[in-house]
């Protein structure tokens, strides 16, 4: 009954995945629908992915050859895009930046004017978003109009993050025109109209969104650079990854997301398919919020760093494609310093910390994970069976992705898991960024001080010579963070994707999202 039931599901798919005919389509299996149209709120794979594809960013990098031999950005070249000149004074203190002239915006026809970069500076700095925290991030604190095609931006000080911020998805002009016309009283900035419309001008546009069941991007003919290869791009939306396995394998999508290991391992050596597999900087953990009980006493969360069966991870979920954590900063990064790693396995210490911190019988938690992705999901069931041991009773609840995030953003979640990806390697990005007090990407609400004097003594330590005090400050941030344990991390798993041999053009970025203008069918 279960194989029946199986091919009906596939057969029903088999015919929602009709080629467009005299079209070139690209099709992709996904886990989940996307999130938000608003790069400003996007929090991740799908909706950072679509909003880079469809607003174009004020820079890209360069190319280069990875040691497999695929195309990846060189994030020490960087190129102009919507951005397309720039000048910064001898101080580092300021930069004058000239607009690409003749760009549209893909829904309405308007040109992209400077007035839709900054109308982006305003909106961020009000609605305390992803832009302002690039804003801050970068140490920016004045932007003004010179000219219609020019504007300049000022720091504090010389910004080390600067060019790497602000070739972010989230970096991109948007329709001022158009936004203006969906604010109301209680929504100023159209928060609410810009999370289900585009209003970007990138390589690609949203032609239709169908929630829960699929989204079609469009090529943008008209873009600066020339058209994409593929005329569509239709992100499917297939809950199941043993479903998305094998729509793949039967070549009815392109491309499959988020397959497990155990999956990957399972087709990697098929006719027609192959899997990238690189490796990277991201890191997988468990996020506790240090301002809700149990998780504000600082003995409970070592206790859980110990109840972590690590080796388990690396073996049984990621089937050894994982290097084991050592460190808040990646063992890829490099400024990562593993000397000071104290946490193993080890139940019977799990258990006296508890004791030692008032929980001698363990407590009740709730651990909050996004729904269709099956690594997360056999983490999230690991660890409940091993906390379980030492008297921790963790419940799963399961959400979309949208309720997920948004639990996130308030801090309302009181245990979390995902991954994140340290695609800037530098220790100031790690502690000022997701660590420092009240940040908007601090999850967890945790708060040291000693970590913030360092973070912004770091922050300072941009110019070469400056790398060996960086170090010594790094070392200590990590010192500091290992005791303090605000998450558990878990794992740092290679970039693994799976997709028929005739898709070529991948390049891999360092936020792992998939490019779609270079990506064309071999013939």
């Amino acid at each position: 009954m279960k194989n029946i039931k199986l091919t009906y599901v596939l057969c029903a798919l088999l015919l929602g995945f009709g080629m467009a005919y005299g079209q070139r389509v690209l099709t992709i299996a996904v886990p989940g629908d996307v999130e938000t149209l608003d790069p400003d709120f996007s929090h991740f794979q799908m909706s950072n992915e679509v909003n880079y594809n469809i607003h174009d960013q004020w820079f890209q990098y360069g190319l280069k050859l990875t040691p497999e031999g695929y195309r990846a950005y060189d994030v020490n070249t960087i190129l102009p895009s919507a951005i397309e000149s720039w000048e910064i004074s001898p101080d580092g203190l300021s930069i004058t930046l000239k607009i690409r002239e003749g760009m549209k915006f893909n829904h309405t026809g308007n040109p992209v004017t400077v007035d839709d970069f900054l109308y982006y500076f305003e909106r961020g700095v009000h609605t305390k978003s992803g832009y302002y925290w690039n804003i801050t991030m970068a140490g920016i604190t004045g932007w003004e109009k010179l000219s219609d095609t020019t504007f300049k931006l000022t720091f504090a000080q010389p910004s080390p993050f600067f060019f790497y911020l602000f070739r972010d998805q989230s970096q991109a002009p948007v329709d001022s025109k158009e936004m203006q016309k969906h604010a109301t009283p209680d929504d100023p900035w159209a928060t609410k109209w810009k999370a289900r419309n585009d209003a970007g001008s990138g390589e690609f546009y949203v032609e239709s969104w169908t929630p829960g069941v699929e989204m079609v991007l469009a090529a943008n003919k008209n873009y600066w650079a020339g058209p994409a290869y593929f005329d569509k791009v239709i992100l499917k939306v297939v809950p199941a990854s043993a479903t998305r396995m094998l729509l793949l394998m039967q070549g009815a999508v392109d491309i499959a997301y988020n397959l497990s290991p155990t999956e990957l391992d399972a087709i990697r050596n098929l006719p027609g398919i192959k899997v990238v597999s690189l490796p990277s900087r991201n890191q997988y953990y468990l996020g506790l919020n240090n301002q809700m009980p149990p998780f504000n006493n600082k003995l409970v969360r070592q206790a859980l760093a110990y109840a972590v069966p690590y080796d388990a991870i690396i073996n049984d979920v990621f089937k050894g494609r994982a290097l084991p954590p050592r460190s808040p900063i990646p063992q890829r990064g490099q400024y990562f310093d593993g000397s000071m790693w104290p946490y193993e396995y080890n139940l019977d210490k799990a258990k006296e910390l508890l004791r030692l911190a008032g929980y001698p019988n363990g407590f009740d938690c709730t651990l909050s994970i996004p729904a269709g992705d099956p690594v997360i999901e056999e983490l999230a069931i690991l660890l409940q069976a091993s906390f379980k041991k030492i008297g921790v009773n963790m419940s799963i609840n399961v959400q979309p992705a949208a309720m997920f995030a948004e639990g996130l953003d308030k801090k309302s979640h009181q245990m979390w898991l995902r991954d994140i990806l340290w695609y800037i390697d530098d220790p100031a990005y790690v502690a000022k960024g997701f660590y420092y007090t009240g940040v908007v990407l601090n999850w967890m609400a945790y708060s040291n001080p000693e970590l913030d004097k360092i973070a912004d003594e770091m922050m300072k330590l941009w110019r070469p010579e400056d790398k060996a005090q960086k170090a010594m400050l790094a070392k200590e941030m990590q010192r500091i963070l290992i005791d303090d344990v605000p998450c558990l991390w878990l794992a740092e798993p290679y970039y693994e994707l799976a997709m028929r041999d005739n898709i070529e053009g991948f390049v891999y970025l360092p936020d792992h999202l998939l490019w779609y203008y270079p990506l064309y069918r071999k013939e």
